[in-house]
């Protein structure tokens, strides 16, 4: 019975030992939920190691410090500030070709004189040009006049002096008043052809500045034996006054008048 009683004690014991042992299914849920204590340390590790390991670009230097390092005289000086670029405005261009009437042309020269800052100093220049040579030519025609007086007083104190009967009876004076009348008339085409060309050439600086009625289009100057124009047009289209080649010339004279009252000395 002694024997019999403890192989029931050591059974009871063995019942109760096994009864307080968790389930299988609980023990297997405690060992999915069990975190593992070397899982995050290593993985720590590896991010450590990648991160100091990553090839992390060099920082550039700027041009300054190069420059710096280069020339020790750079040490201390800011880089120079940079602008961004600025984008010119170009002027308009004033359309003085179309111009045929006289208002538009005063108020034509009135713009381009203020936006062109070199516009009055180009028509003083023409002006004391002009000056220049009329009085040049002028003094020119003069001193020949004096030359053919003192050519012919010479001539005549030397036929005076050679007065002997029968050396000149037959000879004509070289001093003779058509003569000196044809050295006139040559030394006035000479001066007749230097002032077409200086006409010409301000005529062209005037049309390069665009000043009115020294630009216009061919086709708006009409000869003087047209006619009135005939101004009947489409009314879709913007009609132009026409003018003769006389009207253009007094429009021209007129304008250089203009220009003499404003800007001569």
């Amino acid at each position: 019975m002694a024997g019999a009683d403890g192989q029931n004690l050591d059974l009871a014991q063995i019942l109760a030992t096994l009864a307080s042992l968790p389930k299988p299914e609980d023990a297997s849920n405690q060992t999915q939920h069990q975190p593992d204590s070397t899982q995050p340390q290593t993985v720590q590790q590896q991010q450590q190691y990648t991160l100091n390991n990553l090839p992390y670009p060099k920082p550039q230097r700027s041009f300054n410090e190069r420059d710096q390092q280069r020339d020790p005289r750079l040490s201390g000086r800011t880089a120079p500030p940079t602008h961004p670029p600025q984008h010119r405005t170009s002027t308009p261009t004033i359309e003085s070709a179309t111009i045929t009437e006289w208002k538009h042309g005063l108020r034509c020269i009135n713009k381009i004189a203020a936006q062109n800052p070199n516009f009055v100093g180009l028509v003083q220049k023409l002006m004391k040009d002009q000056e220049r040579n009329v009085k040049d030519w002028g003094a020119g025609r003069e001193r020949l006049i004096k030359e053919q007086k003192l050519k012919r007083e010479g001539e005549k104190t030397h036929r005076a002096a050679l007065s002997l009967p029968g050396i000149l009876s037959n000879t004509a004076p070289l001093r003779t008043p058509e003569r000196e009348k044809e050295e006139l008339s040559q030394y006035d085409q000479k001066v007749y052809r230097a002032c077409r060309a200086m006409v010409d050439s301000q005529f062209a600086k005037l049309k390069n500045l665009g000043v009115p009625f020294f630009c216009i289009r061919p086709d708006l100057v009409l000869s003087d034996d047209a006619g009135v124009p005939d101004e009947k047009a489409d009314a879709t289209q913007e009609t132009v006054k026409k003018i003769t080649k006389k009207e253009l010339l007094e429009l021209q004279r007129k304008m250089l008048n203009h220009l003499m009252e404003m800007y001569g000395d």
